[in-house]
């Protein structure tokens, strides 16, 4: 989350969950998520010590704990010290600071495309 922007929800340490999650405000997950997390207009941050195995699609996503998974944010993705990535991760631009561990497949050129294709998708899983 930017510095400016007050975080709207939180989510605990001591929560977890498996299944999908839609915001329509900022978020923070200190806790586990296993499954999708639809927030395109929001930005995401994932705590340090927080687990989250998802298909993300939101603004910016900012990552201090671990994600595996694949990320698509229609701004950034700002990876910092000490975070852990693994899988995928698309954004016009993405921040990766020194400590942090990447191994993950990262687009920055078709952005465009990729929001198209997580929407499509993330709107075939809630039908199923």
């Amino acid at each position: 989350m930017s510095a400016s922007s007050p975080i709207a929800t939180v989510m605990p340490r001591t929560s977890s969950v498996v299944g999908d999650v839609a915001a329509s405000e900022d978020l923070l997950v200190e806790g586990s998520v296993s499954g999708t997390i639809d927030m395109p207009g929001c930005a995401l941050t994932i705590a340090v010590g927080a687990r989250v195995d998802a298909r993300i699609l939101a603004r910016d996503v900012t990552i201090l704990g671990h994600f595996s998974g694949r990320i698509t944010a229609t701004e950034i993705i700002d990876v910092r010290e000490g975070a852990r990535v693994i899988g995928e991760i698309a954004a016009p631009k993405v921040a990766l600071a020194e400590g942090a561990e990447i191994q993950a497949r990262v687009e920055t050129r078709r952005v465009d495309a990729a929001v198209h294709v997580a929407r499509y998708r993330m709107a075939r899983a809630a039908t199923s």
